[in-house]
């Protein structure tokens, strides 16, 4: 009506032609009201909704609201779609994703500690206010069970709550929702309605809007706004509207893959959910994120492939609280049933592989996955002595002067590639999260060390003076030789250490590699691409202890 009028809606005899797919309708019609008949009885669940889209477009392709439509003992006719609720950790991903966005990694460590993070009560979660009890913030673990050193990578696919308020604090509650409206979600507040409980589903969203925002992880980071019309026609079938498609770039595409790559991880999250549970398809990639609220009222599963986007919600519209399991026993079995209907004759999809992110020596080494300390050095592992330049990369290991702390002694949360020269003064969380680490470190039995580790003399085992000294026969500088002519040519050493491989180059093409005695390769010039009348032969030759020298032998190819 806002559109076109209501008297051109009423009368003008407009046919609408939306994006439901009908046999999936269906089929989601029959799965719901299946599903939510045996959770009333099982978890006292009695409704359910769920949501399924094509990320690619945004378009709506099936859509049930409630098990029925007609069922007045349970508001039926609510569409518990488009309600308000809250989603418990199925909102993580969101807040990983704006860490991810801040400069912290999948590898980056955090601590898996039973916490006090409110700043009115003491670390060990005694309010300063006597009385005050209801004030102090320790979050529980779903399993009750804390793991101590955990990366941000299994932090999410096991979906721990400790690590995960740390992630929330770190990324920054403003950034978190801006990152979250950016993708789709509408219904949050300002910053100053939440606390950090936010990462736990502290907000109220809706399923569409859900399944919508993880359909940009599903599509690389790209935004299609969730539609349901395709187009409308008049009464003489003349298109007076018709969808457009609208993307938006909204996330980088490595941060999408990124938690595409965490939530379709079936070893990351195997520690909580087990191996081939409800959230695992053979054959198939597939992302997926589960919520359950603290007070197990609302139950959440979305998950996805690039081209199929489905949210699944069980409860009750009147908001009491179901059996307390979690949504991998209540909602996962509906979603996973449905996911298998929409996808069956589908080729399998697979999500694009993120990059591997090069983290620079200098940052801290927490962020690459170093949690014992941040006082970092390099030895050779050969020699044992500390590296210099021409230690190899193949024999350069990463060591740190062991003294655990917090994540906030070792980064400034808002810019962690900088490293904390403060080592977190001034930050109210810092002896929060420092007191259990302590107290874990000592209990470990992980002392301090002193820089006196750190080896004070350097790797004597490379470097030019051990290079090894090479002779090449069958190819001498200068000479000439016919295109298809076959050039066999054998490398020798000499040094300190034995040669362990020679790779060859032709024109600066890599055209292969010998990896034991004789040191033998042959090539033909014209098999070379782009290989002109006056070419070189570069070898590159490698000792055991990956020592290298390399000769470079001029020549010329005639027709």
């Amino acid at each position: 009506e806002e559109t076109y009028g209501k008297e051109a809606v009423t009368e003008g005899g407009f046919r609408v032609i939306t994006t439901l797919d009908y046999e999936l309708q269906k089929k989601a019609e029959e799965i719901v009201k299946k599903w939510a008949l045996q959770n009333e009885e099982r978890f006292n669940a009695e409704n359910a909704a769920l949501v399924a889209t094509d990320p690619r477009t945004g378009q709506i392709l099936a859509m049930v609201g409630s098990r029925d439509y007609f069922d007045t003992e349970i508001e039926g006719n609510f569409n518990v779609a488009t309600a308000r609720r809250q989603p418990g950790s199925a909102f993580k991903p969101f807040v990983y994703a704006a860490a991810f966005q801040k400069g912290y990694t999948p590898e980056t460590v955090l601590f898996d500690l039973q916490t006090e993070f409110s700043v009115e009560c003491t670390p060990e979660g005694k309010p300063y206010v006597e009385g005050n009890e209801d004030r102090c913030y320790k979050p529980e673990n779903y399993d009750q069970l804390y793991i101590g050193p955990v990366t941000l990578r299994s932090a999410l696919a096991e979906s721990r709550n400790v690590p995960s308020v740390k992630t929330l604090y770190l990324a920054g509650l403003k950034e978190s929702l801006r990152l979250a409206r950016e993708i789709g979600i509408t219904t949050l507040g300002s910053p100053g309605q939440y606390g950090l409980t936010l990462v736990l589903g502290g907000g109220e969203v809706t399923l569409l809007e859900m399944v919508g925002a993880y359909g940009v992880f599903a599509n690389d980071g790209e935004r299609n706004s969730t539609v349901a019309i395709l187009r409308i026609e008049d009464k003489a079938g003349a298109v007076v509207g018709a969808y457009e498609p609208r993307p938006t770039r909204t996330l980088s595409a490595d941060i999408a893959r990124n938690i595409s790559s965490i939530l379709s991880d079936e070893e990351a999250r195997a520690p909580t959910f087990g191996r081939g549970s409800y959230l695992y398809f053979k054959d198939r990639a597939v992302g997926v994120k589960t919520g359950t609220t603290n007070d197990y009222r609302d139950a959440w599963i979305i998950g996805y492939t690039p081209s199929l986007a489905v949210g699944a919600w069980a409860g009750n519209n009147d908001n009491t609280p179901m059996e307390k399991k979690v949504a991998g026993f209540i909602v996962a079995p509906l979603w996973h049933e449905f996911m298998e209907v929409a996808l069956a004759g589908v080729e399998p999809e697979r999500f694009a592989v993120p990059p591997r992110q090069k983290i620079p020596l200098e940052a801290p080494p927490v962020l690459r996955g170093v949690w014992q300390g941040g006082k970092n050095y390099f030895v050779d592992r050969v020699s044992g002595k500390r590296a210099t330049e021409y230690t190899p990369p193949e024999t350069l290991e990463e060591r740190v002067v062991r003294e655990v702390h917090t994540i906030l002694h070792w980064v400034n949360k808002d810019a962690p590639l900088q490293g904390n020269a403060s080592k977190g003064a001034g930050d109210s969380q810092y002896e929060r999260w420092e007191f259990p680490i302590r107290a874990w470190a000592a209990a470990q039995g992980v002392p301090d060390e002193t820089e006196a580790v750190i080896p004070s003399e350097e790797d004597s085992v490379h470097g030019p003076f051990n290079a090894p000294v090479l002779s090449l026969s069958g190819l001498t500088a200068g000479s000439a030789h016919r295109a298809d002519e076959t050039i066999p040519v054998t490398v020798t050493s000499t040094g300190r250490f034995p040669l362990g491989k020679v790779d060859f180059f032709v024109g600066g093409v890599y055209v292969g590699s010998a990896a034991r005695a004789p040191f033998t390769f042959s090539f033909k010039p014209k098999d070379v691409e782009a290989l002109g009348e006056q070419a070189e032969l570069r070898v590159i030759g490698y000792d055991t202890v990956f020592n290298k020298r390399e000769l470079v032998i001029p020549f010329s190819v005639t027709p």
